[in-house]
């Protein structure tokens, strides 16, 4: 995979980095837009939050609060020399237990990110969750039970150096349509100094960061707190800047959501140290699983020209259209029916069998 990125940054990084359009050095006026749908949600954001009587009534009308009180999310890299043909079945086999799991109440982000000075590769998750008992039951789950194939999760060989946080969600809004304006995140994170309580600050500034996330045109934006570390993250998303070209990643929205004023100018302000700021492809987006893999198949918004899953990767995507009679290479012949049969297990039909401990 780091080969194939490679040699699409090679054709499209440099065109990018000459059209993308630049931030106005005045926030007010920032130059360029992401496109999204306008008017298909309905009401203010609720939560409390108010917005000032002259922001444009049709931003009110895209935004929609995200109920969900805390959040989870883990960064890793990738080793090199990961096979690009492994990642994506790998990662619907992960889908379905790891979007099995209580309180996954809205769609789970997969980002992608390129080094572009040496080409190293990081993934990982951003989650929401219902509730924080939820999310500390998740990060548990994650970080040390979940184990398939007799490897837990964050020590497979291709992942390196993960990085895990549970998190209180102190605002987190839909502002486009995930099913398609959903292309490039972008993270940014602070250190909080001292010991005195910064949730009050945080809060305040929600509004601001939300009406900045409007003002650039951004689909989504999260604002996250971590007490015991004494972090707070901004989760940016955005939809594409112009019409996308299906053989080239769309760095022109890579480096758009890059170069956008920061929506935390107000911790930057207060001293608090910025310890990552890292702009990502959406790789996949995956939705709440039902068993048999019945429910809404996972997004791939960047693919092509990245991969994604297809016949005869080796597992069997019910939510994708895959069945004995479309894809008997994946396939069983009952694979889908939420039964797990004595054919079938973990490897052949993750939709149907759940992995239980001793694992």
């Amino acid at each position: 995979m780091k080969n194939d990125l490679l040699k699409a940054l090679s054709i499209a990084a440099p065109l990018a980095l000459a059209t993308a359009c630049a931030p106005a050095e005045d926030d007010s006026d920032v130059g360029f837009e992401f496109r999204h749908g306008h008017g298909h949600h309905g009401g203010g954001h609720g939560g409390g939050c108010d917005h000032d009587d002259d922001d444009d009534d049709d931003d009110d009308d895209d935004v929609q609060e995200i109920e969900a009180d805390a959040g989870f999310s883990c960064d890793f890299g990738i080793a090199p020399g990961t096979p690009p043909e492994l990642i994506p079945p790998t990662i619907e086999r992960d889908r379905m237990y790891m979007a099995d799991q209580p309180g996954m109440i809205y769609g789970k982000h997969l980002p992608l990110t390129i080094d572009l000075q040496n080409g190293d590769l990081f993934s990982g998750g951003r989650y929401l969750f219902e509730t924080k008992q939820q999310a500390a039951a998740y990060k548990q789950w994650v970080t040390q039970d979940y184990t398939l194939d007799g490897v837990q999760f964050l020590a497979r060989p291709q992942t390196l150096d993960p990085d895990c946080h549970q998190w209180q969600n102190m605002g987190a809004f839909e502002l486009g349509d995930i099913s398609v304006d959903h292309v490039v995140m972008r993270t940014e994170r602070w250190s909080i100094p001292g010991n005195k309580n910064p949730k009050h600050y945080i809060e305040e500034n929600v509004d601001d960061i939300l009406d900045g996330a409007l003002a650039l045109g951004l689909t989504g934006v999260w604002v996250l707190y971590e007490k015991d570390a004494r972090l707070v993250e901004i989760v940016y998303i955005g939809g594409r800047v112009a019409p996308p070209n299906p053989a080239e990643l769309d760095f022109n929205s890579f480096f758009a959501l890059a170069g956008a004023p920061t929506l935390g100018a107000a911790f930057d302000a207060k001293g608090w140290t910025r310890v990552l700021d890292r702009t990502h492809f959406v790789l996949s987006i995956w939705f709440p699983f039902v068993l048999g893999d019945q429910g809404a198949p996972s997004l791939w918004p960047n693919s092509p020209p990245l991969p994604a899953p297809f016949c005869t990767d080796g597992v069997c995507s019910v939510s994708r259209g895959e069945n004995n009679d479309t894809c008997p290479a994946d396939c069983t012949p009952t694979c889908g029916d939420a039964v797990c049969d004595a054919d079938e297990g973990p490897a052949n039909c993750p939709g149907d069998c759940r992995i239980r401990p001793p694992f």
